[in-house]
Parts: C-alpha cells; sequence; structure tokens
C-alpha cells in the first residue's frame, strides 16, 4: 500500500485576503455588516449545532446561516458562532428587524442570481437556434 504525506505549506506570492464584507441597515437604523461563510466555516456550524439540529433545513438556513454570517451591528463585532446558544443569542441581538433585513438581502442576490442565470440559459438558447 503506497503512503502518502501532507504538508502545509504558506505560499508567500498571495497576500492575505481581507475578509469582504456586505452591509445592510434594518429599519432601526442598525448598520450589519455580514461575512460570506466559507466550506469550512459552513461545515464548523453544523459541527457547533450537532448532527440532529443541522439536519432541520427551515432552522439552518433561516436562522443560524443568517445569524452565523454577522460580523458586526454598528460598530460590535461578533466571531463566529460555534454553538446554538451562540447562534441564538445572536438572533435575540438581531431581533425582527435584524433579520427582516437580512433576509430581504438575501432575498435580493437570489433573484438577481437566478436573473442572471435565466439571461444566460436564454442567450445560450438563441445562440444555438441560430445554428
Amino acid at each position: 500500500m503506497s503512503r502518502i504525506t501532507v504538508k502545509e505549506t504558506a505560499d508567500q506570492s498571495e497576500a492575505p485576503k481581507k475578509p469582504k464584507f456586505e452591509t445592510v441597515t434594518d429599519s432601526l437604523g442598525r448598520t450589519i455588516q455580514l461575512r460570506q461563510l466559507d466550506p469550512m466555516q459552513q461545515s464548523r456550524l453544523v459541527m457547533g449545532v450537532g448532527g440532529e439540529v443541522s439536519q432541520n433545513s427551515t432552522w439552518m438556513n433561516g436562522f443560524a446561516l443568517p445569524a452565523a454570517m454577522v460580523a458586526h451591528i454598528d460598530d460590535d463585532f461578533f466571531g463566529f458562532p460555534s454553538s446554538i446558544k451562540q447562534i441564538e443569542a445572536m438572533l435575540a441581538q438581531l431581533g425582527t428587524d435584524g433579520m427582516a433585513a437580512i433576509n430581504e438581502h438575501l432575498l435580493a442576490k437570489y433573484e438577481a442570481a437566478k436573473a442572471e442565470h435565466e439571461k444566460a440559459a436564454l442567450s445560450a438558447e438563441q445562440a444555438a437556434a441560430k445554428n
């Protein structure tokens, strides 16, 4: 059987990437900055809430993921949650107004991506019809 050795090395050619935030404002006037969750963060969120809870897609997509995306509310920084209690604390902090602003933002992003996809599909269909 062959043996594989994995070594992590730092690539010196790339500068560290700055985190990118998207900003939304809720009806209370609070500025909420959202982080984009990478696959590692998403997997850590699933591990933090546990396998049984993570299977509840309504709770994960409607509450846990949006709450985990919050990096700042006004000038207050919030780290990445690692438990259900931390997610619930963020949900309490956001309240109805904060969650509504985040959900409206995510819905607008989804609608824009859907429109772009439909436009690309229509262009491909039109190009195929010309041939």
